[in-house]
This record gives C-alpha cells, sequence and structure tokens, in this order.
C-alpha cells in the first residue's frame, strides 16, 4: 500500500462539521496560553504578525501561511509589536482523528500557499453559509472544507518523505486497528506480532520506522489520546478514566498523562472548561 492509498484509506469516511468560521482582524488582546480545544483548527493569514506553539513547536506564521492544528493538540498564540493578524478561520469536529494522521505522516502543522485566491474563495463560502438553512446548505459547507482540508494536506504532503511501498503498511494498519479496539486490555508485543505475521523485532522495527516508536510507545500514547477524549466527553472521574484504560495505578497514570500532554488530567479538563466557557 503506498502512503497515497494508506492516507485515502484513513480519510475515506471523513465528515466535517463546521463550528465557525470568519474573517477576523485580530486585536492586541489576540492572545490565549496553553489550551487544549476539542476541535481542529485551520487559519489562513492574510496579514499581520503573531506567534502560535503548537505542542512543543513555535511558529511565526506570515501571510500566505496556512496552519491546521488537530483537536486535542496543546497549544498558545499570541500577538507580537507587529500589526495583529487578519485571518480567515474556522473551527471544525471531524469523525476521523487528524492527529495521528499528522503523527504517521510527519505532517507539518505549517505551509506556505502560493496561490490563495481559490483558498479564499472556499473560505468565504464557509462564512456565508454558516447560518443559512437552505437545503442544500450543508452540502456546501462540507464541500467547501473538505477543500480546504484536501489542499493542507496535499501541500503537506509533498514535504513528507515517501512511505516505503510494501504490504508492510497493510499489516501495520492491521495491528494499529487491533490496538484501538483493545486499549482497555493488555497488549503484547507477541499478539502483535501474531496478527501482523512479522517477527517481534522486525515489527518494531516496522513500527519505528512509519510511527517513530516502538509498539509499547505507541500503545501507550494512545491510551493517553483516548483518556484526553473521554475527559473531554464523560463525566468519567480521572480514576474510571484510567481503570477503563488499563491503568490500574491512577498515580501512575496521571504522571504518565502528564508526561505526554504536559498537564495532569484534571487539569487538562479544567484547562478545556476554561476554553470552552470563554467561546
Amino acid at each position: 500500500m503506498s502512503r497515497n492509498q494508506l492516507l485515502n484509506t484513513h480519510l475515506s469516511n471523513l465528515r466535517v462539521n463546521l463550528l465557525y468560521s470568519k474573517l477576523s482582524h485580530c486585536t492586541t488582546d489576540w492572545k490565549r496560553f496553553n489550551t487544549i480545544p476539542t476541535f481542529n483548527k485551520i487559519y489562513y493569514i492574510c496579514d499581520g504578525e503573531g506567534w502560535i506553539k503548537i505542542g512543543n513547536q513555535e511558529f511565526m506564521p506570515k501571510p500566505g501561511d496556512l496552519l491546521f492544528i488537530p483537536a486535542g493538540t496543546l497549544q498558545s498564540f499570541s500577538v507580537t509589536e507587529g500589526r495583529p493578524y487578519t485571518k480567515y478561520w474556522c473551527h471544525f469536529n471531524s469523525n476521523v482523528a487528524f492527529m495521528p494522521l499528522f503523527r504517521w505522516f510527519g505532517l507539518p502543522h505549517l505551509i506556505t500557499v502560493r496561490s490563495s485566491d481559490e483558498l479564499q474563495r472556499q473560505f468565504q463560502l464557509l462564512i456565508d453559509n454558516l447560518m443559512k438553512t437552505g437545503g442544500t446548505t450543508s452540502l456546501k459547507i462540507q464541500s467547501a472544507l473538505l477543500s480546504v482540508i484536501a489542499l493542507f494536506i496535499e501541500r503537506a504532503m509533498l514535504e513528507c518523505p515517501a512511505l516505503s511501498q510494501s504490504d508492510s503498511i497493510d499489516k501495520l494498519m492491521d495491528t494499529i486497528r487491533f490496538i484501538d479496539a483493545n486499549l482497555s486490555k493488555e497488549i503484547t508485543l507477541e499478539e502483535l506480532s501474531q496478527i501482523a505475521h512479522f517477527h517481534p523485532n522486525y515489527l518494531i522495527r516496522v513500527f519505528k520506522r512509519h510511527l517513530g516508536m516502538p509498539p509499547h510507545r505507541y500503545i501507550h500514547e494512545r491510551r493517553i489520546k483516548k483518556a484526553e477524549q473521554l475527559l473531554a466527553s464523560t463525566e468519567m472521574t480521572v480514576n474510571e478514566v484510567a481503570q477503563t484504560l488499563g491503568f490500574n495505578d491512577v498515580s501512575y497514570f496521571s504522571a504518565s498523562f502528564k508526561k505526554t500532554s504536559g498537564v495532569s488530567p484534571s487539569e487538562y479538563r479544567n484547562l478545556l472548561f476554561k476554553y470552552q466557557m470563554s467561546l
């Protein structure tokens, strides 16, 4: 399976739900630190200067830059000494998680778009149709937003190294699906090796090559990401979340969560609550 086929498989059932879209002329109050939105963000910078931090990466986007920030990502942003941004932006939910996609392919969060007329037209369609209730409004919004997403991913993929075209990708996807379906259980390297029909040592090399980490680390990170989803979308206690994901020691779970996400589970939930209340 080529990387394009892998990408197509991941996105084949993508559905998006637009929350808001606007052309904004930011003021000097445009700043927020250490927030973790539960929705995806896309910014297209038209003018001005600013600073954005996505995870551990810092950016100073310039006019013509397009940014994609997946849901669940720790982020900060602020004006700088120059003129604040004028930017098109949208917030949206999706039935497909984008964060794994960025990890699998090493996608950059920022790309430069040389010709912006079509991109601005799609953003304007989002803005124009956001509050309408016509029979085809939802189709127009889906079409415009998917076009923006497709443009970003196509350009971003050009900046990524190619994946080797072999059946190891198919088998890797099989093991990933198994992991996601069994996060509450103990998952051994031997089990994954049997599913992939690989020697354990070779499976480790496949994981490192395509995902940048060995299987046990990937399983751990998937559990933490699932924990973020449960903290954001349910009223489960931290202890219940830990037990659901196979962590028998809630202290170890909290320490692991903080090491991966940058904040404790309770702090993560509080940050989400404060962010949602500020919208």
